[in-house]
This record gives C-alpha cells, sequence and structure tokens, in this order.
C-alpha cells in the first residue's frame, strides 16, 4: 500500500511539474506572438489621387503603420525606392504603393526613345555596363550571301540596366533618335548578330557625347558624267601640292 501511495505522488508531482513547463512555453509562444503582431511598420502610401505616369514627390507620399506580420517583400518600406519613379496605373487617396505600381523616371527628350537590348543568340554584351555608360553598336548582316560587318552606333549612352531573362544576363536600354530607334530595331529582327561593345571613357582622348553619333559614310562626288569617285582628304592635298609645283615651275 505504502510503494503504491509513493508511486501516485511521485506521478502527480512529475505531472504537475510537466504541466508549470508546458503553461510556461505556450505563455512565451503568445507573448512572442503578440510582440510580432504589435510591432509595426511604415509603408508608401498616396495621399491624393493621382493619375498615371505622373512624377511622385513628398508632397504626394504619406507614410502608414502595418503590422510587420502583414508587411509583403512589394510593400515599399525605404524612402529611397521612391527616388525619380512615376506611377504606371492611376492610384487614389490612400492606395499603398507598391514596386509593381512605379518605375523609375526617365529624362529622355521628346525626339528620342527607349530601345532594350537583351542579350541572346543575337544580341552579345561584351562587357558588363551600368547607367550612365557609353557603348557602340556593331552590327554583322548578310548582303547578297555575303556578310557585312559596320559600326552601327557610336558612344550611345545607357539610360537603364534590368536583369534579362536569361539567368545572370542584363537588359541594357539605351536612348536613341527616332530614326536611329527604328534601324536599331530591324537589324535585332533580321541581322546575324548584334554586339554591344562598352566605350572606354578614361582617357583624355575619348571623345563623350551625350547623344549617339551615327556613323557617316562616304558618299560619292561625280567628277563626270560616266565615272564617280571618293573624294577622300589625302587626294585633296596631293592635288594642291600639285598645283604648287605647276605654279613653281612656270614663275622659273
Amino acid at each position: 500500500m505504502i510503494d503504491s501511495k509513493r508511486k501516485a505522488i511521485i506521478f502527480l508531482t512529475i505531472s504537475f511539474i510537466l504541466a508549470i513547463v508546458t503553461a510556461g512555453v505556450v505563455l512565451v509562444q503568445i507573448s512572442q506572438a503578440q510582440d510580432r503582431l504589435g510591432e509595426m511598420i511604415e509603408v508608401a502610401a498616396v495621399k491624393e489621387d493621382v493619375t498615371s505616369y505622373t512624377e511622385l514627390n513628398e508632397s504626394l507620399i504619406e507614410w502608414v503603420k502595418f503590422p510587420r506580420a502583414n508587411v509583403y517583400s512589394s510593400l515599399i518600406t525605404d524612402p529611397e525606392e521612391l527616388e525619380d519613379v512615376i506611377t504606371v496605373v492611376n492610384l487614389e487617396s490612400g492606395d499603398i504603393l507598391t514596386s509593381n505600381l512605379v518605375r523609375k523616371k526617365l529624362d529622355i527628350p521628346a525626339n528620342e526613345r527607349v530601345v532594350w537590348l537583351d542579350a541572346t543568340e543575337i544580341v552579345l554584351i561584351d562587357q558588363k555596363v551600368t547607367e550612365g555608360d557609353l557603348v557602340d553598336v556593331i552590327v554583322s548582316r548578310e548582303i547578297e550571301k555575303n556578310v557585312e560587318t559596320k559600326r552601327l552606333l557610336s558612344n550611345v549612352k545607357v539610360v537603364q540596366i534590368e536583369k534579362g531573362k536569361i539567368e545572370d544576363t542584363e537588359r541594357v536600354k539605351i536612348s536613341l533618335p527616332i530614326t536611329e530607334a527604328e534601324q536599331l530595331i530591324h537589324y535585332q529582327n533580321f541581322a546575324k548578330q548584334i554586339r554591344v561593345l562598352r566605350v572606354n571613357q578614361v582617357g583624355d582622348d575619348v571623345e563623350v557625347d551625350e547623344k549617339s553619333t551615327p556613323i557617316v559614310e562616304e558618299k560619292p562626288v561625280e567628277k563626270d558624267a560616266g565615272k564617280k569617285e571618293t573624294v577622300t582628304d589625302v587626294e585633296v592635298e596631293k592635288s594642291k601640292g600639285e598645283k604648287k609645283e605647276s605654279e613653281k615651275g612656270k614663275d622659273e
């Protein structure tokens, strides 16, 4: 009988201790959950109705407190994410801003268009570039069963860099006049290969232009009705030299 009582007391004691430990663990978990739910974080929202393609400035943005547990990665919580951005859709007062509703503003002249060069089997970006870099665009195309390679554009400014569709590749966006943009898009569809080469801007002898410099081909100059020749600077200098020698001979 004594052994039975002793076993019962031991069992009740162990049960009581386990109950206390379990209650403590449950209370700690509840406390941590309340802390997570109670912690607030500020997310960006618009103060008033905003139309699409409107530049967002501080006067149009307000910061609303949200429970951290309800904050998704797409919500904007850092003011730096709203620097130089515009909206891509119409927004109403109080709408929460997400990364999908805004994009970086591109300062593009009215007569220019942005053309993207996505790294593919046809478009090759030889060296990593960043926003503000200058690049040359080399095109290889087939003309009457012959392959011609030439520099199509020179000193083109890179205005934006995005992650490409293929892993570990980049999408380069450049700003071009409309006629050059049409030409580049044509080559993207029909050229054999397009190479994007970064321009070295370190040297003093490197000419840096804000706008692209198209490659101008020499035009033939007619000398007579049946023959065409290309006049070069060397030939002009040679002609001048021969003229001086002729005049000197006459004087003698």
